[in-house]
């Protein structure tokens, strides 16, 4: 018999403080904790490789959660908080394109990324309704945010050290209220990915 208890590792529980992060910024209606599980999605996969514990069921895990953390959890977010039906439309949009992005990338075997990462993408979408909170402007970043992520755009995968403490620093901000660094950072990674695109 399945014993999932036999299988699952370290690695999967930073997973699943994921999927829990997730799951509170919906019930919550808090756009922090969308932040918190970016980083525990950028942790998982780190203890993963130190402990020598990735394997097929992680990966599976960690796209479950990436689902409801960055796709439905943003999606939400961007309607409650504006509740039209440009935001209703735009929030079902910008969810099944995560829902795309995500599993694309788990059937291909490329270096780097197709389409702009979906946590970049729930990072995109919440930063922006924090600061901006236009309900037509916001839904209309959420719709191109989510093209993005479907688009055939080269990024790359793992950015130099002093990005990812830039990063990590920018999350621990934006969980406190100041979202504007986290913003800054994601637009920076997502115009880059889009200049490489059309300068090829």
């Amino acid at each position: 018999m399945f014993n999932i208890r036999k299988i699952l590792t370290v690695s999967d529980y930073v997973t699943m403080l994921n999927i829990i992060s997730g799951l509170l910024a919906i019930f919550l209606n808090s756009f922090s904790f969308v932040y918190l599980a970016v980083i525990f999605d950028s942790l998982d996969g780190y203890v993963a490789r130190k402990t020598n514990t990735v394997s097929d069921f992680g990966a599976e895990l960690d796209s479950i959660s990436d689902v409801v953390s960055f796709g439905v959890a943003p999606a939400y977010l961007l309607y409650t908080n504006f509740e039209s039906t440009l935001s209703l439309i735009s929030a079902i949009i910008f969810c099944l394109c995560g829902a795309l992005r995500l599993a694309r990338f788990g059937i291909l075997n490329v270096k780097g990324f197709i389409g702009l990462p979906i946590p970049a993408g729930a990072l995109l979408v919440v930063s922006f309704c924090q600061l901006i909170n236009n309900k037509m402007i916001d839904s209309i970043f959420a719709i191109f945010v989510g093209l993005l992520m479907i688009s055939d755009v080269k990024y790359p995968k793992y950015p130099k050290k002093i990005f990812i403490y830039m990063f990590a620093i920018s999350l621990i901000l934006a969980m406190f209220g100041i979202p504007h660094f986290a913003l800054l950072l994601c637009l920076i990674y997502a115009i880059y990915g889009l200049i490489k695109h059309f300068n090829r």
